[in-house]
């Protein structure tokens, strides 16, 4: 097709990508970037591992069932190689297949939804605290601990989220609100 003013199909715009705004591209590559480095810690390999083992413990229960279901959407090659792995925990194999589950989220969305809960659920035995605490430990982990090395990307993210977050306290307080937030959160 061609653009009627520049006479370039060069032009066009995927109707995928006026759905969503650069701000909310901006953060899901912002947690992207985030969860790809975050998955290089052994604290959050082994999150993971835990979490990716207990649902697929879970999902033995009906093995065959749901070993059908896994080579049935996009992640069949993922889960055949964890699955001919002879130690099934390890975390390589299990953080790809999981990676693909998420990237083809509309086919294995259910398994998904147990993995996030289990994540969760190993994430606050490690951050105690309810949820200020878990999530002043997890602030800790990424900026002083060993989580250290994802520090920027973390900050990307709270970035991104702070932005979005307080747009209107912005408009209220006048400029410098969400400056003032992002500081704070060097601060803490």
């Amino acid at each position: 097709m061609v653009n009627s003013e520049s006479h370039s199909s060069n032009d066009q715009v995927p109707p995928s990508t006026t759905c969503s705004s650069p701000h909310e591209d901006g953060c899901k590559e912002a947690e992207n970037k985030l969860i790809e480095c975050a998955l290089t810690l052994p604290t959050m390999k082994e999150i993971t591992t835990k979490a990716a083992t207990a649902v697929f413990k879970t999902a033995d229960l009906a093995e065959y069932k749901f070993a059908e279901y896994m080579k049935g959407g996009a992640c069949k090659e993922s889960f055949m190689a964890l699955a001919e792995c002879p130690d099934r925990d390890k975390p390589d194999k299990q953080i790809a297949m999981l990676k693909c589950m998420e990237a083809h989220s509309d086919y294995y969305h259910k398994y998904n939804e147990i993995i996030d809960e289990q994540v969760l659920k190993e994430a606050e035995s490690i951050f105690p605290g309810g949820d200020l605490g878990f999530l002043l430990g997890v602030h800790e982990f990424f900026t002083k601990g060993e989580g250290g090395c994802c520090k920027e990307q973390y900050l990307a993210y709270m970035d991104c989220h702070i932005e979005e977050g307080f747009k209107e306290e912005e408009e209220e307080l006048g400029p410098g609100f969400i400056t003032f937030g992002k500081r704070l959160i060097r601060f803490l």
